[in-house]
């Protein structure tokens, strides 16, 4: 069996006004490029196919023309629902989806939850909210990380007794290595699954809720996040992006990692506010998108600067911050994306009373983000 496994597509995510569908149909092209050169049996979506509940109709045109280009190749699709994309919505797709050969798994569930094709059994876990594991259990006293690991069992029997098993689930495992795109609320302790959990009842683990690419190492299986399929914003900066290649035979798996060319790379800049103007020709000739860090030394001649870099750079130019000796923002000019809530809440709190957030609180309002996401 040969499997393509990407995730983390986020159709209809923005950078500020700057929509990043094109970068993601970018890097569809090349999973579509390469299927059609190596063809894979099956494509593995583990989750947040959108970035948003209520997806535009720009982003939804983009991933159902890359569905049926799939299937144009007669290649089946495998499809999970992630934090990030509605239970609801997923599912009002899911039975005209299978005219293209696309099969979704809205929502954790003990009786939809295995695919079949010949010897092979993927079990498909979507992003269990607390809310729907809990239901799903016998016992709601037990910790979220717990609850998930018995589903996962469950999961395992279900395959069993076949040839090949593949495990295709929207996690946050303990251990793994984060970016700062990830909704916080869902990568904090309460919702980290330990690696044991992921058992060697599959022969490998396609993850997806983890921007950055990566092999779970303390894991008794094959288990990978491939991540993001473009730098999500500036936090990604520098990353390498991939998907996998999957080939199942008796025995190991052979997993191939695919490197994907980026269309916008996202770039970061630290300079000081006297040497800006003299590096306009270099920031011009940076592909993608820019974020500068300016070092403060002359507060009355910033506003001066800033406009003549925003004329010059245009919509390359996504974000300024400005920063004093002691290498703190004091100002955050954003033309672009917004902060996320806690980073949000952080800044507030240390304007406010001149301190960093304490741990207590912090985790306070993690708890109430949670229930309001």
């Amino acid at each position: 069996m040969r499997l393509l496994h990407i995730a983390d597509l986020h159709a209809g995510k923005t950078l500020g006004k700057v929509s990043r569908n094109p970068d993601l149909a970018h890097a569809l092209d090349q999973v579509v490029k390469f299927a059609r050169e190596n063809s894979p049996d099956l494509v593995l979506v583990a989750g947040d196919v959108f970035d948003k509940a209520n997806p535009d109709n720009e982003s939804k045109e983009l991933i159902f023309d890359f569905f049926l280009r799939l299937k144009g190749l007669g290649i089946e699709v495998v499809v999970i629902a992630g934090n990030h994309d509605s239970y609801d919505f997923m599912k009002s797709i899911k039975k005209l989806s299978k005219l293209a050969n696309v099969h979704i798994y809205d929502r954790p569930s003990r009786e939809e939850c295995i695919y079949q094709m010949g010897e092979l059994k993927i079990a498909c876990l979507p992003y269990p909210s607390e809310r729907v594991i809990t239901s799903a259990s016998e016992d709601s006293k037990k910790s979220y990380a717990d609850l998930v690991s018995r589903f996962i069992n469950y999961l395992a029997k279900r395959v069993e007794d076949s040839r090949y098993r593949i495990l295709l689930a929207h996690l946050f495992i303990a251990g793994s290595k984060y970016t700062r795109t990830e909704k916080e609320a869902t990568i904090t302790q309460h919702y980290a699954v330990q690696p044991a959990s992921l058992t060697d009842s599959f022969d490998y683990v396609a993850l997806g809720h983890v921007h950055r690419y990566q092999r779970i190492e303390n894991a008794p299986t094959y288990a990978y996040y491939t991540g993001s399929l473009y730098q999500l914003d500036f936090s990604e900066a520098g990353s390498d992006k991939f998907f996998n290649f999957v080939i199942l035979e008796d025995g190991t798996p052979k997993v191939e990692s695919i490197r994907l060319n980026l269309k916008n790379p996202l770039s970061v800049f630290d300079m000081k506010q006297g040497e800006a103007l003299s590096r306009l020709e270099e920031l011009k000739s940076e592909g993608g998108y820019i974020k500068l860090f300016i070092r403060v030394e002359d507060r009355a001649k910033l506003p001066m600067l800033v406009d003549r870099l925003r004329e010059e750079l245009g919509d390359k130019l996504i974000k300024i911050e400005l920063v004093t000796d002691q290498t703190r923002p004091v100002a955050d000019l954003e033309l672009s994306s917004r902060l996320n809530p806690l980073d949000l809440y952080r800044e507030y709190y240390r304007a406010a009373y001149s301190k960093e957030l304490p741990q207590d609180l912090e985790m306070k309002f993690l708890e109430l983000l949670k229930k309001a996401e």
